[in-house]
């Protein structure tokens, strides 16, 4: 990951949430019932996670800010949940982004290779093969070598129409330190865009969408 942004919102990649996507729907849903009264979207925003929690307390569920079965079907998105084709596929996507992580954390660039696609749109470089994320890594690594990420929150949506292109919005905080003992935390939210390849769930592209400290 990068470490040393502004604190600002930064449009690095052209990945919009189409008007039908999963939560821009819940955003709305959450306005109706006087939970949200943020923009209308798609962006897992501190605002809206805390609408969420707010209305899960309100039902009984679970409050963690993550849209899991019982809280789309509390908020009648019944046919979202898990039990259906892109249920299953939203589980997959979100369970590739913390894989991803895990890999990540590892520093073992073999780990972290296979879950990118061939061409990757990587932060504000587009068009890029996994070598030049391999040599990005490299210096990473060399300078911070021992790594932690946390997945706060992660809201998954399906591209309106299709099974193989995905989007993830995850919360990361993300905490490493030097062989000097010199330490970074840092929390971002991001955005995966994914793709269904012969080889699974892959990272098409990344943005960063917002550096919370």
């Amino acid at each position: 990951m990068r470490f040393f942004f502004c604190s600002i919102f930064l449009l690095l990649l052209s990945l919009p949430l189409r008007a039908d996507d999963l939560l821009p729907k819940v955003q709305r849903e959450l306005r109706a019932r006087k939970f949200y009264f943020g923009e209308i979207d798609g962006r897992a925003t501190e605002e809206t996670v805390t609408a969420i929690k707010n209305f899960q307390l309100s039902k009984g569920v679970d409050n963690t800010g993550l849209l899991d079965g019982g809280t789309l079907r509390a908020l009648g998105f019944a046919e979202t949940v898990g039990e259906t084709e892109d249920g299953r596929l939203l589980e997959e996507c979100n369970t590739c982004v913390l894989r991803y992580l895990q890999a990540w954390q590892s520093g073992n660039w073999e780990l972290e290779a296979v879950f990118f696609t061939d061409v990757v749109n990587y932060y504000d470089d587009q068009n890029v093969g996994r070598d030049f994320i391999r040599q990005a890594r490299a210096k990473e690594i060399a300078r911070w070598p021992h790594r932690k990420s946390t997945l706060l929150n992660r809201i998954a949506s399906l591209e309106s129409g299709r099974k193989d292109l995905a989007q993830v919005t995850a919360r990361v905080r993300m905490e490493v330190a030097g062989e000097s003992g010199a330490t970074q935390v840092q929390t971002e939210d991001l955005v995966f865009r994914l793709q269904k390849t012969e080889h699974g769930w892959q990272i098409a592209a990344m943005k960063l969408l917002k550096q919370l400290e």
